[in-house]
């Protein structure tokens, strides 16, 4: 069994995952990841984006950051940003316009496993909307976690307070054990 940590697009991927293969994934964890998007979500207006292009256009760079990166030297923003819009620039629309279409929240499998929710407060790429609605699919298996302050870009903005969360649903909350003279697993608690 493992435990599955995906964030924003990864977070679809952990998630179809937990639902194809119950038996392999013991908890999953979800940050900042639209999967419960329906394409009637941008129709609405939901996002702030009116269109796919537009969302392609913008969605990784201006929208990510509820404040300014501090501390972040500008060589990394300056590769991040070439990265997140002009490498694979396609298969970034692609993937925007496959998650997009045809969406519907009555499609989503509900999974069993536990799972962490972790979201940003002021996110404006998957707004904080589709964390509240995951989390009442998913029920008494899921826990939500908001980041006061942050946007989408939770692992960069707040990174020890995220990663808190992390340890906390995924190690802290496992039987501590050690291993005996005989080669055996003993639980310490």
């Amino acid at each position: 069994m493992v435990d599955l940590w995906g964030i924003v697009w990864l977070g679809f991927v952990g998630y179809s995952m937990a639902s194809q293969y119950p038996e392999a994934v013991e908890k999953l964890v979800l940050g900042c990841s639209g999967v419960c998007l329906e394409e009637k979500d941008m129709k609405n207006g939901m996002f702030q984006v009116k269109s796919v292009d537009e969302a392609v256009s913008i969605l990784l760079v201006k929208l990510s950051f509820y404040k300014p990166a501090k501390h972040v030297p500008s060589c990394f923003l300056n590769d991040f940003i070439d990265v997140m819009c002009t490498v694979n620039h396609q298969e970034r629309k692609e993937l925007i316009e496959a998650l997009h279409n045809n969406r519907k929240f009555a499609d989503l499998p509900k999974i069993t496993q536990p799972t962490l929710i972790i979201w940003g407060e002021y996110d404006q790429i998957f707004p904080l909307e589709l964390a509240h609605r995951l989390k009442r699919h998913l029920g008494e298996n899921a826990q939500l976690v908001i980041i006061k302050d942050v946007g989408h870009a939770i692992n960069m903005e707040k990174p020890k307070e995220l990663y808190k969360h992390l340890k906390s649903f995924l190690l802290d909350s496992r039987p501590h054990t050690k291993e005996n003279s005989n080669g055996n697993i003993d639980k310490l608690d």
